[in-house]
């Protein structure tokens, strides 16, 4: 199964003769130069990746920034948030125990009433 170029060079049937005969020194040459060929591709091919992962180091960098900005802002917000419930929570009391003691006024003006 040898395409046309390659049987031309290397025969189908193999015998001793063929093999001694056979030019060893256009095989080595030729395998040396699609070794250098592929070793440029791949050195281009790292080149490449490493421009890729350059980008995508700094594409993260800038995600992890931005989802620190977000989520300090969002705890800026719950900080607020916790805040107003408090002071909500607060005035609350405070007016309850306001009607609490205004109760215990009435109380006390009724129970002076039903003493007299």
């Amino acid at each position: 199964m040898h395409n046309t170029a390659e049987s031309s060079t290397f025969p189908e049937e193999n015998s001793f003769e063929d093999l001694k005969n056979y030019d060893w020194e256009q095989l080595q040459e030729r395998y040396l130069d699609l070794m250098e060929k592929h070793g440029d591709t791949e050195e281009q091919l790292q080149a490449q990746i490493s421009d890729l992962l350059e980008i995508f180091a700094a594409w993260s960098r800038v995600t992890v920034v931005r989802d620190e900005t977000r989520a300090f802002k969002r705890f800026k917000t719950q900080i607020e948030h916790v805040q107003n419930s408090e002071d909500t929570l607060e005035q609350k009391r405070k007016h309850y125990v306001a009607v609490v003691k205004a109760f215990e006024s009435a109380l006390a003006l009724l129970n002076g009433r039903l003493k007299h």
